[in-house]
């Protein structure tokens, strides 16, 4: 029952951290993540720019990874996935999910437009900016009759 309390809060972070997520105007806001104003020198450079949501293909679906500051949430299929964005020299994704954990941890690089993450298992994945609403598919959670 935890485990389901645990993913259904994935869920809910996933869906309001994208609610804010989508194209506000078309405007540049260049605002920084908690991360960068928090350090000295104008943060961490890596980390610039990685907020918002972003969606690539695979063959389980559309994979959603959404970032604000600190806070990572992954959505793909029936797999949800919550947790932080780390600097461990470069900048990491460290999420927890619920049964699949082939994108549990990754590296991340902007480049360009796009946001590439070298997930641990060999995986790589492109991922472009999401523009306006995001749907989050509804994780497979289990009933209190399972």
């Amino acid at each position: 029952m935890r485990k389901a309390a645990q993913i259904a809060g994935a869920a809910a972070v996933a869906a309001l951290l994208l609610s804010g997520c989508g194209s506000g105007g078309g405007g540049n806001e260049s605002r920084p993540s908690p991360s960068e104003s928090a350090s000295t020198g104008g943060g961490d450079k890596a980390a610039g720019g990685i907020d918002g949501a972003w969606q690539t293909q695979s063959g389980d679906g559309t994979v959603t990874l959404a970032i604000i500051g600190e806070s990572a949430t992954l959505a793909v299929g029936k797999t949800a996935c919550q947790g932080k964005v780390r600097d461990m020299g470069t900048t990491m994704l460290a999420l927890k999910c619920n049964g699949n954990d082939t994108r549990s941890m990754g590296e991340v690089r902007r480049i360009g437009s796009t946001l590439s993450v070298d997930w641990k298992y060999g995986l790589n994945e492109e991922y472009k900016k999401a523009e306006g609403k995001v749907e989050i598919p509804e994780p497979d959670l289990p009933t209190a009759a399972n």
